[in-house]
């Protein structure tokens, strides 16, 4: 007699070829809503919160053998959530053994000569730190790039030293833009919207510095500065949405007012802002050149 499937420890995902092997499901059943698709042919029981580290353990289950999860999705793993649900999750499966291997809709394929594995990461095969690095930072925007590169160094799971070293032994068509994002990775960036700023600005020749603490004549401290130009005393500070509380808004302005009687200017910078990268330059050499004014007046 079928046993009923609420009475069987199935696991967290699960291919449909196993359960209707086993008997625990029908056909008409994986239609129905006692379960969930997460990837093709895997499902889950219907209720369990889909994330994207249900899903890079639904594309465990398909990988061929040597495959492993890498870039983005790894990092989500590991905790630095770079990737949503819906995103693909990122698979790395070496070639010719996987060179046959297609992957669901869902799944987004890189292909190498040789994968080394990395071990487990929550029960799924993952890739080195390096080359979780290297996949989550090429074929990718500059800015985007190395945002992702500041987070999993900030987050201790990828050793800079290391992946500079492992860059200058890879050959691969996407390796110089890999040196390039590591050249500018700093983890002292707080945000994902720092890190892109930084990049914009640096890339502009403006040679800023994060985290950057200002003090008043008699020593005491000001404000600790996102980025800044410190020959120049041009603070650049990127403004989220909380900036607009009241009570955040007061301790801004105090911050500010402080900040200008310490000699410094402070250029805000918004989301939109970003979206508009030489509006952001241009204010910052307006804000440096308001300062050259004041402080080597003609």
């Amino acid at each position: 007699m079928r046993r009923p499937h609420h009475a069987v420890l199935l696991p967290e995902v699960f291919r449909a070829r196993d359960v209707l092997r086993e008997g625990l499901f029908s056909e008409k059943q994986l239609r129905g809503p006692e379960v969930q698709r997460v990837l093709r042919g895997v499902y889950t029981l219907a209720g369990r919160p889909l994330t994207h580290e249900l899903r890079c353990r639904a594309a465990a289950l398909l990988l061929p053998e040597g495959g492993v999860v890498t870039g983005r999705s790894q990092a989500t793993l590991l905790g630095v959530e770079l990737r949503r649900w819906e995103d693909d999750v990122e698979v790395l499966v070496p070639a010719p053994a996987g060179g046959r291997w297609s992957a669901v809709r869902g799944v987004a394929l890189r292909r190498a000569r040789t994968v080394d594995p990395g071990g487990l990461v929550a029960g799924v095969p993952a890739a080195t730190p390096e080359r979780m690095a290297f996949d989550a930072t090429t074929r990718l925007p500059l800015t985007e790039a190395v945002a992702n590169l500041d987070a999993l160094v900030r987050a201790g799971v990828v050793p800079l030293p290391s992946l500079r070293r492992w860059l200058m032994e890879v050959h691969d068509p996407h390796v110089a833009a890999a040196r390039q994002v590591a050249t500018l990775c700093d983890p002292r960036a707080e945000s994902r919207q720092e890190s892109v700023l930084r990049v914009v600005l640096q890339r502009a020749g403006l040679p800023v510095e994060p985290r950057v603490t200002v003090c008043d004549s008699a020593g005491n401290f000001v404000a600790r500065l996102d980025l800044a130009l410190p020959e120049c005393r041009v603070a650049i500070e990127y403004d989220g949405g909380w900036h607009a509380l009241r009570e955040q808004l007061t301790k801004d302005r105090r911050r500010l007012r402080a900040l200008r009687e310490a000699g410094w200017e402070v250029v805000h910078v918004t989301a939109p802002m970003l979206h508009d990268p030489q509006e952001v330059v241009d204010a910052v050499v307006r804000a440096v050149a308001r300062q050259r004014r004041v402080r080597h007046p003609a």
